[in-house]
């Protein structure tokens, strides 16, 4: 077995994510399974031989065993959602502010009359201060919830999981709020650096700069605009905010070379460096990505002292061990799980690319030396790209195009900022008047970035969407010719060939996919919490309905996804503080030709800012009827209630605190019905589907009930009506 880690390793974060997929009720069958299978290859001598599949169905044995196993140690949590009770524990991270609360981290030491897992954690969120700061003992009444969102594989409760949060709290009354005491360690002392460093930071730094070297230094992005983040999200960068091997390798380059600098003897540099990783990852706040990447570092570094070269990919399957038999939720973090794979990539096929690469150009010397740099850094993203593209895909739906030209413009960049911002906020730690000198470059260099993230996230095709069942049609195909490749046998006319098939059948399948969208009225409502959000898209263009719920990030990732730049018409339909700030933030990034709204809704400063955006805006106090792209799409508002019509489909959307008696009795007469609140009465309505655009609690409280439709919830995921031409529909769920 060339690379017996590396098998293990993989073969256990795959059998995590399998069981994460189809849940802990099937995990003890599997790990059945697997431990036959396993018996089976151990004794058969046809298939012992170099022990690969023993090995994988062992290691694939003890994940699901494991992963069962902390299923039901998690079990009691489940029973707590709801309840009102008394709580006592200890702040084990920053504070931080969120939809105008403050967020803190709670390593729960007690909670009355009930159990819960041992360092178990739930974040709670207080409209007013509850405590100082890391190492807090917190004691108060608070009322518990299990995350919301979906429940599947990736959804926030199993992403949360990995972390060891559990549950979301929040106190009754935070003046009752007691702070008896406060505890003392090392993960506290570190904590309390990483804030003196985050005041350094706050005071050579602009905030805007501040906000940047925080996410990039540490992957905080608690304080970055929503804008920034997007940008970097859509130009396919978004790995420079999230601390990992980049990041790593960077700062260990740097201690390697001061340490040498001061002549210091080997084994002492080692050490010192060592030292300098494990505090980095501390700082870091020990995520999986950076524990990965730091365990790698680490193995490197223990290779050069018995002078043995590391094996890359047998580091990694090392450390992916390691995270996973620690915490079996660990394959629900999605940037662990990008993370990972991009490294197998980089490791796998950089090489072969960037000499494949440097035959173009024949063996000139000249262009030799000078496109060398370039070549390796293609070379790196397009492996990480191959390797990522079978997660990237069902995740998110979404290509980045970008990426290529973007890493290529920003990972030099970076690089230097990185190392320049490093040693800056240790400079402003010891001598805050030179580091403000040398916060210039860093600030330049954090406008350059954040420039091109914006211009490339701006361009055409910048981001498409990709996905539904052509893109797992073409994942899957793409996935057999490799198998089938490799099964005839290793050579690389067939793996040429092979790569050649994919990317014909990769622009056939997505040629046919635009092709079936064309004159087709795509109606999706985003799911955004408690709200009514609706994006609106015919032939490259499109318009938005509502922009409720939490935040206008749905609404921006499914423009986005749809590569929209402008919109045809913002509407505004509940008239809510929250639906005007979202609708301001969304026109900042997507200026529309008309904005639709009440008078009253102009008083929220943000809509009001972003109205300058709007080519047209304007004020209906009780009604208004708007049609558009040649008369596909009719959108028509009488008091409290919206509808669109489109083909045979009449939309009734239903706002919160919206007056019945004020609907007109035609109206009732609806094929789908889109609710903030149910109705008190369902008499005279008799829709095909009932679309629920509420938060996980409402929606327990109200799904259980008879309905005559169909009920949907846009807690489980975004829901799309596609209609055709000849006024078919299609209802499709976004899993």
């Amino acid at each position: 077995m060339k690379r017996p880690l590396a098998l293990v390793g993989f073969s256990y974060l795959l059998a995590l994510t399998v069981a994460l997929f189809f849940g802990e009720r099937l995990s003890p069958y599997f790990a059945c399974t697997a431990s036959i299978l396993f018996t089976i290859f151990f004794l058969c001598k046809r298939f012992r031989k170099g022990m690969v599949l023993s090995a994988s169905m062992l290691a694939a044995a003890l994940a699901f065993s494991s992963f069962s196993a902390e299923s039901s140690r998690l079990s009691c949590v489940e029973n707590l959602h709801g309840l009102e009770t008394e709580i006592s524990g200890v702040v084990v991270d920053l504070p931080y502010n969120e939809n105008y609360r403050t967020c803190y981290l709670l390593e729960v030491r007690r909670v009355e009359n009930h159990e819960f897992p041992t360092n178990g954690r739930i974040l709670v969120y207080a409209k007013e201060p509850i405590a100082d700061g890391p190492g807090d003992c917190v004691e108060g009444t608070m009322r518990l919830f299990l995350p919301d969102g979906s429940t599947g594989p990736f959804g926030q409760r199993a992403s949360l999981a990995a972390e060891g949060v559990y549950l979301y709290a929040f106190p009754v009354d935070e003046g009752a709020i007691s702070v008896p005491d406060r505890e003392n360690s090392l993960w506290i002392s570190i904590l309390s650096w990483k804030e003196r460093l985050y005041d350094a930071a706050d005071s050579v730094f602009s905030r805007s700069d501040s906000a940047f070297v925080k996410a990039l230094l540490f992957g905080d992005k608690h304080e970055l605009s929503k804008e920034v983040q997007e940008n970097f999200r859509v130009s396919g960068v978004s790995h420079l905010l999230a601390v990992s091997g980049f990041h790593l390798a960077v700062v260990t380059q740097l201690l390697t070379l001061l340490l040498r600098a001061l002549r210091l003897p080997r084994p002492v540099c080692v050490l010192g460096v060592a030292g300098g990783i494990l505090l980095f990852m501390a700082t870091a706040g020990f995520s999986f990505s950076v524990c990965r990447s730091g365990i790698m570092c680490l193995t490197l570094l223990m290779g050069e002292c018995c002078s043995r070269r590391a094996d890359t990919m047998n580091s990694l399957g090392l450390a992916v061990l390691l995270l996973c038999l620690h915490n079996p939720y660990a394959a629900a973090d999605t940037g662990f799980l990008l993370s990972a794979s991009a490294t197998a990539g980089i490791s796998l096929y950089a090489g072969r690319l960037q000499k494949a690469l440097e035959r173009l150009h024949g063996s000139h010397p000249l262009l030799h030396r000078l496109l060398r740099p370039v070549y390796a850094l293609l070379a790196s993203t397009l492996g990480a790209l191959l390797f990522t593209l079978p997660l990237t895909l069902p995740l998110f739906g979404t290509i980045s195009p970008a990426a290529i030209p973007a890493n290529l413009l920003m990972m030099v960049p970076s690089s230097l900022l990185l190392q320049l911002s490093f040693l800056t906020v240790l400079l402003a730690v010891v001598a805050p008047g030179a580091a403000s000198i040398a916060a210039l470059p860093v600030s330049w260099l954090c406008r350059y970035l954040k420039s091109c993230a914006d211009f490339l996230s701006d361009l055409p095709f910048a981001s498409f969407s990709f996905s539904g069942r052509e893109a797992f049609l073409w994942l899957g195909c793409a996935l057999f010719l490799f198998g089938l490749a490799v099964l005839l046998g290793r050579s690389r006319p067939k793996f040429r060939l092979t790569g050649l098939l994919c990317v014909i059948l990769f622009l056939v399948t997505l040629l046919a996919h635009q092709i079936s969208l064309r004159n087709v009225t795509s109606c999706s409502v985003l799911s955004s919490g408690d709200g009514i959000s609706i994006v609106l898209t015919r032939n490259g263009r499109a318009a938005v309905v509502g922009c409720g719920g939490y935040s206008q990030s749905p609404v921006l990732r499914e423009l986005d996804a749809q590569n929209i730049k402008e919109l045809d018409l913002l509407a505004l339909v509940s008239g809510s503080f929250e639906e005007g700030s979202n609708a301001g933030h969304t026109l900042e990034k997507k200026p529309a030709a008309i904005l639709l709204c009440d008078r009253e809704s102009l008083a929220n400063a943000t809509l009001l800012n972003g109205s300058e955006k709007a080519g047209e805006t304007i004020c209906c106090e009780k009604g208004y009827t708007v049609s558009l792209w040649d008369d596909a799409v009719s959108i028509e508002r009488t008091e409290d209630f919206v509808r669109i019509l489109c083909g045979n489909e009449k939309i009734l959307l239903w706002p919160e605190k919206a007056e019945e008696e004020k609907l007109p009795e035609d109206w009732k007469d609806c094929t789908i019905l889109v609710m903030e609140e149910t109705p008190e009465s369902l008499a005279g309505f008799s829709p095909d589907y009932g679309i629920f655009c509420m938060d996980e609690d409402t929606v327990s409280r109200v799904w259980h009930m008879d309905y005559s439709f169909l009920p949907l919830a846009t807690e489980d995921g975004p829901i799309e009506i596609r209609i055709g031409e000849e006024n078919t529909t299609q209802v499709r769920r976004e899993l």
